[in-house]
């Protein structure tokens, strides 16, 4: 009788384990061009409104808008994706390259 019991309770054991659900399988990555975040991120003071633009975690654009009489200019931020060598004329502290649009004069 004792063989009988530890029998079937080794049958019921293996029997429950079988029964239990796989895991979950993981989906397939999405695609990375089609899942990027697009981020507009406004940061305003008193003297300025400054609009930045990220896409993927990327800067893409910054806008400043000066409080004052004058115009808003944009900067073109550096991306380390160009590789260019740092000139020390052009400021070389990793800001951008600044710009003003002149039809908006």
């Amino acid at each position: 009788m004792p063989r009988f019991a530890v029998s079937a309770a080794l049958l019921i054991a293996s029997a429950a384990s079988w029964s239990q659900a796989l895991p979950p399988q993981p989906e397939a990555p999405l695609d990375g061009r089609r899942n990027q975040k697009i981020e507009r991120i406004v940061h305003e003071d008193a003297g300025n409104r400054i609009e930045e633009v990220r896409y993927a975690g990327q800067t893409q654009s910054i806008t400043v808008q000066p409080k004052g009489e004058v115009p808003a200019y944009e900067v073109t931020p550096s991306t380390p994706t160009r590789g260019r060598v740092a000139d020390e004329r052009t400021g070389g502290a990793g800001g951008g390259q600044r710009f003003w649009n002149v039809f908006n004069f």
